[in-house]
């Protein structure tokens, strides 16, 4: 019998769901609803072209193709697509914007050789004026 570890499935918030509160947990979700709150994952975000997060994001990585108003963190990737926006502040190891894409906010790349955590990472950010 094949099992199913956790980082191997994926939740889906359908485009005619809406969420308000805090969504955490060891899975991938894929976004093409509507999600108000907090995101904290040890997994991975896909927010479709139907997907609209107003929500500060924690997880691996991140890929946007609809709207995200918030800040994120990403401990390896975020990439936004062609149709995606962001707004808010981005802190991760790679950071991908395609062409058409959106961005407005700042961005912290995570040196790859580093061994800080993200949270540190975000310490140091907000000490900086």
């Amino acid at each position: 019998m094949a099992t199913t570890s956790a980082a191997d499935s994926t939740s889906l918030l359908s485009k005619n769901v809406s969420i308000n509160g805090e969504i955490s947990g060891n899975e991938n979700i894929k976004i093409e609803g509507f999600l108000k709150g907090l995101i904290i994952l040890n997994g991975n975000v896909f927010v479709g072209g139907t997907g609209v997060v107003e929500a500060d994001i924690e997880v691996t990585n991140i890929i946007i193709e609809g709207k995200v108003t918030g800040n994120i963190k990403a401990k390896s990737k975020l990439s936004i697509h062609p149709s995606g926006k962001l707004i808010g502040d981005v802190t991760a190891r790679v950071i991908d914007i395609k062409e058409g894409a959106i961005f407005e906010g700042r961005s912290h790349m995570i040196p790859s050789g580093s061994t800080k955590s993200l949270s540190a990472h975000s310490a140091d950010s907000r000490g900086r004026k």
